[in-house]
């Protein structure tokens, strides 16, 4: 009999440890980093407030998306975001925004007195089995009584294949996005769309 419960003890463990050696790592990733470069504005400076950035419902997970047809989205199950993936867009548009607005304050708190407002939306964040990245989404810029709101497209080719060149290829569109949001600050910008 205790050889009997032995040779099971020793099976379930053979089986026990071959489970455990089928199971597959977990890959986290995060967006390439923004070097913090930008010089402290002074007190007096145009002030920008930075509202959350909103992703849509199924970006809010913290895998990766991969489009495989017109109509699917799948979330991968091995290669996951190391932190919310609407926190990173967060600190890197007010980290990048404050590098290319020197003359600005780049805040995500609210202080007294004249300010702009920026709030941003994303709609797609994601690649697709054919190497694309796709971000789009739109954006609004509050100052006093004037609203400016503009739409973001784009469709990036990752250089290389993988996932790591996905999440790279998705940092480079990010920064193109925020390069894009900056140019409507420029006091000539900003007074041309109030006007339209």
């Amino acid at each position: 009999m205790k050889r009997t419960v032995a040779s099971l003890m020793m099976a379930l463990g053979v089986t026990v440890s071959s489970g455990c050696s089928s199971v597959q790592e977990l890959n986290f990733y995060q967006l390439p980093q923004q070097a913090n470069t930008a010089a402290s504005a002074s007190m007096n400076a145009s002030v920008i407030v930075i509202e959350p950035v909103m992703v849509a419902n199924y970006l809010n997970t913290n895998a990766l998306i991969l489009q495989t047809s017109d109509v699917q989205l799948v979330k991968t199950s091995q290669h996951q975001w190391a932190e919310a993936l609407d926190q990173q867009l967060t600190r890197l548009l007010q980290q990048q925004l404050a590098a290319a607005l020197p003359g600005h304050r780049v805040t995500d708190r609210a202080p007294q007195g004249p300010q702009q407002r920026l709030l941003v939306q994303v709609e797609q964040f994601h690649g697709t089995e054919q190497g694309r990245v796709l971000i789009s989404g739109k954006y609004s810029v509050v100052n006093g009584e004037h609203t400016i709101q503009q739409r973001f497209a784009l469709e990036l080719a990752q250089p290389e294949d993988g996932y790591p060149s996905l999440v790279a290829t998705l940092g480079t569109g990010w920064q193109q996005v925020v390069t894009d949001i900056s140019q409507l600050f420029k006091p000539d910008v900003l007074k041309v769309k109030a006007g339209e």
